[in-house]
């Protein structure tokens, strides 16, 4: 499902040959999931210029990591956002995340999770540094967001290395049926903005299919967690145990199949 089949990439103003050597790397990775590349020098042009030319997205690859601009106002580029304070919470004071807490699960144990909608892939790297013996298939649809996601992931935790497989496009029924754990946000029905990437990410994925796609997982998955707006209609018509949070406008909730057996075997808490 490609829905961005063009792109331009650039340097920043200031470049070298290794910047250079990373833009070639780029294009062959974006060529090689059908996207058209184009390679423009920099120059003195600001991000505002390459809008006034073209309205065609524009990857900057630096030294740092790799950011997307869909206008020259909204980019997406990746960042632990509030990953890092749910870490520390878990470290200093064994404070599980309410996701990780839902799964109910050892974090030394080896696991298979399936992340079906890696976005901005802060779930991802919370749910791979927390149940660290346990491997990940990450997802997602959108192209660009997938190339700056997960090249923006490998560069900033080369720790998680070998433990988390990137594919693009959506999750195939034989990996979901191979899943203990499959994990689904499918951009909730009633936008939260909790900060600017999120913000992007809303207007440029569709998320007008959310039913069919909950369906598809539920006949795959033996255990699926699915995050949502709390006024989301999912969670009711899909029968699923809901884990309260007052804090917070986003729950989750957890459906098994009748072929789950000690994955998942969870009862629902109320976090304030």
């Amino acid at each position: 499902m490609n829905t961005a089949s063009k792109v331009r990439i650039t340097s920043p103003v200031k470049t070298d040959d290794v910047i250079f050597s990373h833009i070639e790397k780029a294009a062959d990775k974006l060529h090689a999931i059908g996207v058209k590349v184009e390679v423009i020098a920099r120059g003195k042009k600001t991000i505002k210029d390459f809008f006034r030319i073209s309205d065609v997205p524009l990857i900057v690859i630096s030294h740092q990591l790799p950011q997307v601009y869909f206008d020259s106002e909204s980019k997406i580029v990746y960042h632990e956002n509030t990953t890092r304070f749910k870490m520390k919470a878990f470290e200093r004071r064994g404070e599980l995340p309410p996701l990780i807490d839902m799964m109910q699960v050892n974090n030394n144990d080896r696991h298979t999770i399936v992340d079906t909608t890696m976005g901005m892939g802060n779930d991802l790297v919370l749910m791979a540094t927390v149940l660290r013996n346990s491997y990940f298939h990450a997802f997602e649809t959108h192209p660009l967001v997938y190339f700056v996601i997960s090249e923006g992931i490998v560069q900033h935790h080369p720790e998680l290395k070998g433990r988390i497989i990137f594919h693009y496009g959506s999750a195939d029924s034989e990996r979901l049926k191979s899943a203990d754990i499959v994990y689904a946000d499918p951009m909730f029905e009633e936008t939260i903005a909790q900060q600017s990437g999120m913000a992007v990410l809303h207007r440029i994925v569709p998320s007008d299919h959310n039913e069919d796609f909950v369906r598809y997982l539920l006949k795959y998955s033996r255990c699926l967690i699915l995050k949502a707006h709390f006024r989301s209609p999912l969670f009711d018509r899909f029968g699923f145990e809901v884990q309260v949070r007052r804090s917070t406008k986003s729950h989750f909730g957890i459906k098994k199949s009748r072929r789950s057996d000690l994955f998942c075997d969870h009862h629902t808490d109320h976090i304030s």
